[in-house]
């Protein structure tokens, strides 16, 4: 995932465009700012006046975004901020304007802003661009080199822990150099430092996520999902109208194995933007609504999908023993450059149940042609292929997702051989492996539960 460098200090409230233009007629509210002007000017020592002044320049430059009304609020609160130096807002609202002077100038002094920062340890405790950072949004395009737009970062995050763009944008140069590791620790660190910042856990969540398919079969990732799920009902209860987040909170709680409430969770994403559906789809999958899925993709054209839902379409199809469908759909599947191996493996397992062995290994080659091929994924394909045996496969697997998919395709290859006992055995095998977000543990949990109904009943 690509984060995109900030090129405005974002967290500036009133960091929007300032014109140049000139002042206008004197309105009523320039007649009030007149009046306390005279009051501060003849009565110098007030300093509630002067205070009443800065905060309506304020709000008057907030109104105009001119430089002249700018100017004057940057004027005010220098004379306030000399009576007040110890006021955290005054000095706040002087550094912010001066910062937000720097984009309508395109000027700004950085070794003199940076003697004033380093005398003012408030301003590290807040959201705002250190004096240092400033030297990228206003650098020519291209003037600066990679490294060197590294520097700065690197020091715009020491000279503030708190200045949450400047982690975002270390952690994108980092990112667009392929060292994750260490864009996820600057993020952590940011996150550390603001808690709750939902810019700062939207990105990390995301990496977090993928981290976790990554180690799932590795290591125990309970804790990081926790934290990942506490993240996100964070994240949807400040943004209810944001799809995203949703979607991404299904995909913590089909981790967690909490099917039902991803399915929740799903189905208002895809309510709130109809680009997740596929989603809810593969949600619906996991939940084992075969009624959804089937009405979901008797609407579509197999060449009206994405690569994706065809996969689904084709899995949802073998796991329900629906072989020429599945078969149909396969013509398609192998002509997408995204295709799976998992794909291409299970799809020409229709072929073989239709007795279509010679097309099972034709479909099989010309869909595994240009595809990379894991060891472990050599091994599946050689069992497929009779090349060697189920003992040889479970021997060959190193941990329980490897055990998951070694069981699905035996259990294939049992249906294939009418050994329906041990198809069972094999799909519940898969079940309590537990391997959650794995095709494979949906599939199987649905022909577990479709065989036990079938055997009540007789």
């Amino acid at each position: 995932m690509k984060i995109i460098l900030p090129i405005l200090i974002l967290m500036l409230s009133a960091c929007a465009s300032t014109n140049k233009g000139a002042k206008t007629a004197l309105s009523s509210h320039d007649l009030r700012d007149n009046t306390l002007a005279d009051v501060v000017a003849n009565y110098p020592k007030d300093t509630v006046a002067l205070n009443q002044l800065a905060i309506k320049r304020l709000q008057q430059y907030e109104t105009n975004k001119n430089l002249y009304t700018l100017n004057q609020a940057i004027a005010t609160y220098n004379e306030l901020f000399k009576r007040q130096p110890y006021n955290h807002d005054v000095l706040l609202n002087f550094y912010r304007l001066n910062l937000i002077k720097s984009f309508a100038t395109n000027s700004y002094d950085v070794e003199h802003w940076q003697a004033f920062y380093q005398q003012q340890p408030f301003l590290k405790t807040v959201d705002i661009a250190p004096p240092v950072y400033m030297q990228l949004p206003l650098a020519a395009k291209g003037s600066l080199s990679l490294e060197e737009r590294k520097s700065i970062l690197q020091k715009t995050v020491m000279d503030n822990p708190n200045f949450v763009n400047g982690y975002m944008a270390l952690a994108a140069l980092y990112a667009e150099q392929n060292d994750i590791q260490l864009s996820v620790f600057l993020l952590e660190t940011a996150a550390k430092n603001s808690p709750n910042n939902s810019d700062i856990l939207g990105i990390l969540n995301d990496y977090r996520v993928d981290k976790i398919f990554v180690q799932l079969c590795k290591s125990d990732t309970t804790e990081r999902l926790n934290q990942t799920f506490e993240d996100y009902k964070f994240l949807v209860n400040k943004f209810p109208e944001d799809a995203y987040y949703h979607m991404q909170l299904s995909t913590v709680l089909r981790l967690m194995g909490r099917i039902r409430m991803s399915n929740f969770s799903a189905k208002k994403a895809a309510s709130l933007n109809a680009d997740f559906k596929t989603g809810l789809v593969e949600s619906e999958f996991w939940l084992g609504n075969n009624k959804a899925v089937t009405e979901y993709f008797s609407a579509k054209e197999a060449s009206s999908l994405n690569t994706d839902d065809l996969y689904l379409a084709i899995l949802f199809n073998v796991v329900n023993f629906n072989w020429q469908p599945a078969a149909d759909l396969m013509q398609e599947y192998v002509t997408r450059s995204d295709r799976s191996f998992y794909g291409v493996l299970y799809g020409a397992h229709a072929f073989k149940m239709l007795n279509k062995i010679d097309i099972a290994q034709q479909i099989t080659q010309t869909g595994l042609a240009s595809l990379n091929i894991k060891p472990w994924q050599q091994q599946m394909l050689d069992f497929a292929n009779e090349q060697i045996t189920s003992d040889e496969l479970i021997a060959a697997s190193e941990n329980s997702c490897n055990l998951s998919e070694a069981y699905f395709i035996q259990g294939l290859s049992d249906v294939k051989a009418e050994k329906m006992t041990d198809f069972q055995q094999k799909m519940e095998a898969v079940v309590s492996l537990n391997i959650y977000p794995f095709y494979e543990y949906a599939g199987a949990k649905q022909i577990v539960k479709r065989l036990k109904r079938d055997a009540a009943k007789n």
